[in-house]
């Protein structure tokens, strides 16, 4: 499904016209001047991916596309105070607008960022930090309330810290804990968090926007990732990546733009340079993958 068919940064004489009276560097009117020269306006398809080196605008042009399309995020993004008169300079179009019947972008839709995967491993280190201390003060309360309270002294002590002795000396500390405290979350690997927070993350019929998603993933999860991108496809999902992978450069029928063209074009991702550096290696390698049988 296609829910976004085009969009349009602002072109370089509308950049140089609103930078004809800036004061300051270039870093402080972000994102304008970003490109060497903007790309052209880009088509969509169901998966349209942004490829390029650092500092090609590559998250730029995501941050761009999901602020003026006001999808849905959870992190930070750089955002100077020129960051909306860019957006107000940006044009996009949705799907059936020019026939008059808009397919709109549905509310589940979203940017979603390796940054994401960092941000909730340490939310979840910092959780279990938290439930490590409260464990560790409901044992102390547990070999307190087994030691101090006598059975004969409930009268002038109450009656909840004479239960309180009698459940720590029926259960164990274990059990009297686990009735105080919640579980600790479980923790994964980054590649293993990374995998889970991308695919709990993409629902179904939505357009989603893809920050390097390969980050942290091993080849055979980034294989698992393609598999499910692609499956996703067809139960109506839109996609916009930015990716260095070459795995996920090869996704079936996307649309590569090679950001690190002046201006960018449409490439196939056999001629990428990242690509070509990885055929170049294997080769050169071939003779080492054969057996002696070869």
């Amino acid at each position: 499904m296609i829910y976004l068919e085009q969009f349009a940064v602002p072109s370089l004489t509308a950049e140089e016209n609103y930078l004809k009276f800036a004061t300051g560097t270039l870093r402080e009117y972000y994102p304008f001047g970003v490109f060497e020269e903007p790309p052209p306006p880009l088509d969509f398809k169901e998966v349209t991916i942004f490829y390029g080196g650092n500092g090609c605008g590559k998250t730029t042009l995501l941050n761009v596309i999901t602020q003026k399309l006001r999808l849905a995020r959870s992190g930070l993004f750089n955002r100077t105070p020129h960051f909306g008169a860019y957006l107000d300079q940006c044009y996009y179009r949705l799907a059936g607008e020019d026939a008059g019947h808009v397919l709109n972008i549905p509310t589940e839709s979203s940017f979603i960022s390796s940054d994401d995967v960092f941000a909730q491993i340490m939310r979840r280190r910092e959780v279990n930090a938290d439930l490590e201390t409260r464990h560790d003060l409901a044992s102390a309360q547990c070999r307190r309330a087994r030691r101090n309270m006598k059975l004969n002294t409930y009268e002038q002590d109450g009656v909840e810290p004479f239960l309180e002795h009698m459940e720590a000396r029926r259960n164990s500390i274990r059990t009297f804990v686990n009735r105080r405290v919640e579980a600790f979350e479980p923790e994964f690997s980054n590649g293993e968090s990374a995998f889970r927070h991308f695919t709990q993350a993409i629902g179904e019929r939505g357009l989603y926007l893809l920050d390097e998603p390969e980050n942290s993933l091993a080849p055979s999860l980034q294989n698992k990732l393609v598999e499910f991108l692609e499956a996703s496809v067809t139960c109506g999902d839109q996609f916009i990546i930015a990716t260095h992978s070459p795995l996920l450069l090869g996704l079936k029928g996307a649309k590569v733009y090679d950001l690190d063209a002046v201006p960018a074009c449409v490439r196939p991702w056999q001629q990428l340079e990242n690509v070509r550096l990885l055929q170049e290696f294997f080769e050169r390698h071939r003779w080492e993958f054969q057996s002696p049988e070869d």
